[in-house]
């Protein structure tokens, strides 16, 4: 069992938009912990990348594959958000900057199913995105999906849809599009447009600003669970 010094428990208060999702999510609160992952979640790494390649496949859509030890630089980084149950794993999400950290994005959002419709994704995409905020306050946080879930949880945050050109030009960001079954359609439009539908949430944009923070007023205690991470401040990156 981890030590429980950077764990923090889902509020049984917390309160979401809709009566409906906080009774789906009663039922779990007292077991399980989201944190900011660190190197003793290496252990879940296998099991994070079948979860996510697994969920691609059913959906019929593609995905940018990582390798394992990209995922574990991310949680050795506090650039990763992990749910547990127990020892068991219940979720995850992890963040990458671009652009000479101008551009941040939340990605690799996962739930295993017997874990799904119960507002999880949810709380996971409040630490991510509070996370992204937090540690790069003047950064666009971007988005690129082709799952209507997700659109619609990135819209609660505030982020708006936007043309492919209004996201980074870093070509790494890019060049992970390369494992994505879908990257030719990429190829041919001049990297115009796919599948995916861009979204940006802009720090600068006032209306985006609001929505991310009603959507946020919501979940109490999203920012003890990264204070408990990164105690003393974000390190240099």
């Amino acid at each position: 069992m981890r030590s429980q010094k950077y764990a923090v428990i889902l509020h049984k208060d917390t309160k979401f938009k809709t009566k409906h999702l906080l009774e789906k999510m009663e039922q779990y609160n007292d077991n399980i912990k989201i944190l900011v992952a660190d190197k003793e979640h290496y252990s879940y790494v296998d099991e994070i990348l079948a979860t996510i390649a697994a969920a691609a496949k059913v959906r019929g859509t593609g995905i940018a594959k990582r390798n394992p030890g990209y995922v574990k630089q991310k949680m050795s980084e506090g650039k990763a958000v992990i749910a547990l149950d127990g020892d068991k794993f219940a979720g995850f999400s992890y963040i990458e900057t671009w652009g000479g950290k101008h551009y941040v994005t939340t990605s690799g959002l996962i739930v295993p199913e017997e874990y799904r419709g119960h507002g999880l994704a949810r709380r996971i995409k409040h630490v991510t995105f509070t996370l992204a905020r937090m540690r790069w306050p003047q950064a666009k946080i971007f988005s690129l999906t082709s799952g209507a879930a997700v659109m619609k949880l990135n819209t609660d945050h505030g982020y708006v849809p936007v043309t492919f050109a209004q996201l980074t030009d870093d070509e790494t960001f890019w060049k992970g599009c390369e494992g994505c079954i879908n990257q030719d359609i990429l190829k041919r439009t001049d990297r115009r447009y796919c599948v995916c539908t861009g979204m940006l949430y802009d720090p600068e944009r006032p209306r985006s600003v609001r929505d991310a923070d009603e959507e946020l007023s919501h979940d109490p205690g999203v920012e003890d669970i990264i204070h408990a991470r990164f105690p003393d401040g974000f390190p240099e990156d």
